[in-house]
């Protein structure tokens, strides 16, 4: 998974902006966020277009690049924990620990 650094400022997003938003640049450079850090952990027991009683589990992480993502979770992990980030064949990013 990469985020997006701001050649002019080093700004670092995600997902990738049209222009800075801290210095209104066009040019960015892909940065490797492959991991990060559970920063807060939501479970969901209903969602849309999901029958039944499924629990899934989404997490904010912060990235070692420095964006936070909304990832989801292959089972409940604890704030704190190291995971590894990786962007699915449907673009949904998900988060798992070693």
């Amino acid at each position: 998974m990469n985020v997006f650094a701001c050649v002019a400022c080093a700004q670092v997003d995600f997902p990738r902006r049209l222009l800075c938003p801290s210095c209104g640049s066009d040019e960015f450079l892909e940065v490797d966020a492959t991991q990060g850090s559970v920063e807060d952990v939501t479970t969901l027991h209903h969602r849309a277009g999901k029958a039944g009683g499924e629990v899934a589990y989404i997490a904010t992480v912060l990235t070692q690049a420095g964006p936070r993502v909304i990832a989801r979770l292959e089972r409940l992990l604890e704030p704190g924990t190291v995971v590894s980030l990786r962007l699915e064949s449907d673009d949904a990013m998900t988060a798992s620990s070693d």
